[in-house]
This record gives C-alpha cells, sequence and structure tokens, in this order.
C-alpha cells in the first residue's frame, strides 16, 4: 500500500485532533517519570500510578507492520487486549488495515513513519491514553498503549495547536475530504459549538477563538504553531555519547564491508566460511587452498562478559577516553551486565580494526571466548554492491542498539559518510536529511533515512533513480 485506505482515514479522522491534544498531555505526564511494564501481564506503572498497558504490534526492518495479535498469542492475553478490540473494530467497519495480520508498508513514502500514524489513529480509534514505541532489536519497533492514566480532558487553551495537528497528520493522506470531519469530531468531544457556515464548518473554540474547514478542507485556525501527533520512543538502555558514536560508527559499517568482501570471495570459490584455521603464531587466517589472509587479535570477549584489549587499539582508546567513555578503554572491561554486551563488543573490535589500518575483521570462538582479529592484508577481497548495501543495513542495527534518538541522524550520517569514503564513491548531499547518495561511475549507492534518524532502506542502481 502506499496510502491509507478510505475506511481507515474515514473511522479516524474524527479523533485526530482529540488524539493530538491527547498525546501531548500523555508526554507531560510522563516526563521525568519512570516508565515500567509487564507487557504479559498488561500492566505497567508511571512514577507511583499503575496503569494498564497493551502491545499494538511491531515494525520489523523489512518494512512491515504486524498486529500483535498475529504474533502467536493466546487470544485474551491481557497484553493482546488493545490490538484485539482494533480487529474487531476492523471487522464491524470493513478496515483492511486492522484485519490483516501483516501490512507492507514499504510503499510509503516514510515506512517508519507510516508505522508511527498508524498507531497513532490506532490510539484515537482505541480512546487510550498514550502510544509509545521501543526497540526490540535492530532496527525493528514495538509499539504500546497505556490505558488507565488520568489526564486533563476539557479543552485545551492551545487547541488551535491540536487541530493543526490533526490536519497535518491527515494532509499526509486525505485532508481535502476529511478535514471537516475532524473538526466536528474534537466539537463533539469536548462540547463545543459547532456549526455550518456556508460550506463551511465552524467550532468555536475556548476564549472565542474560531476555527474553520472549507469544502477543499482547509483549516482556518488563529496562530502558526503545530503540534503533530507523535509517538513517544522510549530510549535505549545504556547509550554511549553521541560524539563517540559520530567517530566510532563508519568503522563499524567498514569493518562488516570487508568482513562481507571476504564472504563473497569465499562464495565464488565454493568454501564454506566457517571452515577455517587461525594460526596465532604466524598471524594468518587461512580458508583452505581459498584464501590466506594476514591478521591479529585486538580483543576478546570471555565467557563471562569480560572484554580483554589484546591487541594495539590506541587510537580507539584514546578516542573512548576523550569523547566520554573512558571506562571501556581500560585493559579489562565488564560488561557481562551491561543490556547491549554484544553490540558494544562489536563498536569495540570493529572500531579497533579499522582506525588501526584493517582490511577487515573476523571472529573466531573457542573455549576461552570470542577473538576478534583485525584482517590487515592488502589482498582481502573487496565487498560487491550487495556487501556494501548490508554493511549499512547491519552496522545500523548494531549502532541503533547504542544511540539515543537525539543523537541518531548524525551517527548514521557519519557512518554511511565512512563507509561512501572506504569505498571510493562521491557523496550527494542534495536529498539530505531524507536521503544520501554515493556516486560510483554511472551507479549509485542511496541510503534511505526515517524523520527519526534511522536507516530505514538502502538501493543501488543507475544514477537518477533516487526519486522514482
Amino acid at each position: 500500500m502506499r496510502t491509507f485506505s478510505d475506511a481507515l482515514l474515514e473511522l479516524a479522522a474524527p479523533h485526530l485532533a482529540v488524539t493530538a491534544e491527547r498525546l501531548e498531555r500523555h508526554h507531560s505526564a510522563l516526563a521525568g517519570q519512570p516508565f515500567e511494564r509487564d507487557l504479559a501481564r498488561g500492566t505497567g506503572r508511571v512514577g507511583d500510578r499503575d496503569v494498564r498497558v497493551g502491545v499494538l504490534g511491531s515494525y520489523a526492518e523489512n518494512r512491515t507492520f504486524q498486529w500483535f495479535w498475529a504474533a502467536g498469542v493466546r487470544p485474551g492475553s491481557p497484553g493482546a487486549e488493545h490490538a484485539e478490540r482494533l480487529r474487531a473494530l476492523g471487522e464491524e467497519h470493513g478496515v483492511p488495515e486492522l484485519t490483516e495480520p501483516l501490512l507492507d508498508l514499504g510503499a510509503f513514502y516514510d515506512p517508519r513513519a507510516a508505522a508511527d500514524d498508524l498507531a497513532v489513529m490506532a490510539l484515537g480509534l482505541l480512546g487510550a491514553a498514550g502510544v509509545l514505541r521501543h526497540g526490540h532489536g535492530g532496527r525493528a519497533l514495538t509499539f504500546i498503549v497505556t490505558d488507565g492514566l488520568a489526564l486533563p480532558d476539557g479543552p485545551s487553551d492551545a487547541a488551535a495547536v491540536y487541530l493543526r495537528g490533526g490536519a497535518a497528520l491527515l494532509g499526509v493522506h486525505d485532508r481535502e475530504r476529511l478535514g471537516a470531519a475532524m473538526l466536528r469530531g474534537y466539537a463533539d468531544h469536548h462540547g463545543l459549538a459547532c456549526r455550518d457556515d456556508g460550506g463551511e464548518t465552524v467550532v468555536e473554540l475556548p476564549g472565542g477563538a474560531l476555527a474553520g474547514a472549507g469544502p477543499d478542507g482547509k483549516l482556518t485556525a488563529e496562530g502558526d504553531a503545530t503540534s503533530y501527533p507523535r509517538v513517544i520512543e522510549l530510549d535505549v538502555p545504556a547509550p554511549l555519547p553521541g560524539p563517540l558514536l559520530e567517530h566510532l560508527a563508519p568503522a563499524v559499517a567498514c569493518g562488516f564491508d570487508g568482513e562481507f568482501g571476504i564472504y563473497d570471495h569465499l562464495r565464488e570459490k565454493g568454501w564454506d566460511r566457517r571452515n577455517y584455521d587461525w594460526d596465532p603464531g604466524a598471524g594468518l587466517l587461512r580458508f583452505g587452498d581459498a584464501l590466506e589472509l594476514q591478521a591479529h587479535e585486538v580483543g576478546v570477549l570471555r565467557p563471562n562478559g569480560v572484554w580483554e584489549w589484546t591487541g594495539d587499539a590506541a587510537e580507539t582508546r584514546s578516542a573512548l577516553t576523550r569523547l566520554g567513555a573512558e571506562w571501556l578503554a581500560a585493559d579489562r572491561v565488564d560488561l557481562g551486565d551491561h543490556p547491549r554486551q554484544p553490540h558494544v563488543a562489536e563498536l569495540l573490535a570493529r572500531s579497533a580494526a579499522h582506525l588501526g589500518g584493517a582490511r577487515a575483521l573476523w571472529q573466531v570462538t573457542d573455549g576461552d571466548g570470542e577473538h576478534h582479529l583485525a584482517v590487515t592484508d592488502p589482498g582481502t577481497p573487496r565487498s560487491s554492491e550487495d556487501g556494501m548495501m548490508a554493511a549499512i543495513e547491519t552496522a545500523a542495527s548494531v549502532v541503533q542498539q547504542l544511540v539515543l534518538r537525539q543523537d541518531r541522524y548524525p551517527v548514521m550520517r557519519a557512518m554511511v559518510l565512512g563507509l561512501f569514503e572506504r569505498a571510493g564513491l562521491v557523496p550527494l548531499y542534495v536529498g539530505e536529511p531524507e536521503l544520501l547518495m554515493g556516486n560510483m561511475g554511472l551507479n549509485q549507492l542511496r541510503v534511505y533515512f526515517s524523520a527519526d534518524g534511522t536507516v530505514d532502506n538502502v538501493t543501488f542502481g543507475l544514477m537518477g533513480g533516487a526519486f522514482g
């Protein structure tokens, strides 16, 4: 689908301005408060207040949205209540987005933002307090709703702001046809006077101001501010400093690019990449007769979760000290309790390898732990276009788990440009912040970003196809 169905928009439109208003109040209620949830039980706490919570569904890296009731949960489970209510609404009103288990959002201009819009419309239909999202691995998202949180319910003095917010959301899809319905829905919810004035729907707002929606759906409301309905994203646990990640994230992408180049070469030779021999004394990584590479160890992740620097990583350890993560520069770093242990280890190892001049990173696992090898051989195979695309997507999924949302775009941008530089691609910036392009002859590598700074898609093709 490229847009939402008329059935969904018509059902959701009367609730959109109310939802924009409620979301802002919900965000204010959560600000600075710890938020705990037990999704299996359908319960949560905001500060010292108990709330009900439920899972709407999840957005996957392949740009699909799956409703929670379709995720193999037992019907009637507490956490599935809200999603099941939406399914019943969809069946009653013939709304395909609410009854199909898996929605392909890939044709939307910003599929990840479309998932947010879907969650906001779902919130309005449910009449719940708020909706939030959190990462659940890689760049995937889980959407949850809160209910039972006491919020102010009267019309706001900033009502015009929320009316414009609802219209902005609807404008992406069908404001001209449904703007008046949105306005009437807000008036009905708050008991405001609403009249038809020569084909224009007019509502009297608190304080005597007027808001109207004409036959063309264009909203007239005093002021310029707009509160676009937004979904709060819960921050990743134990994030690393943004400036540090801007400096090190390119190494993650470049490390995967080199690794995938080795994969490509071994595949062409018909060799199983799992069949290798590491000779630390000789500093050689051997894949039978298919490939032999010079390498050295930079670090080991022990079975107990302790990271040990075992090779030269002076530049990386200096950056860690300089940019706010000195604890990671110690000779031995206990990552045992870190919620993102594998991702931190990937960052450390790939940074040490790349900043030390290596072409790739390889991992060897034995009883002593996971040994990370910097592959320095000048004959290391280069990756294909598919390998470069996979390197960006894989690196983005690692880095996403370590970065705050507010730092995400500059970090991901630096990561992509670092790979462009390694591969000799000429960057083009005209599509920013939605798009970064790297030219290679007549071809172009294109990296698409969501509005929240996430790498959402990577493509390769002839120049000029970015906006087709």
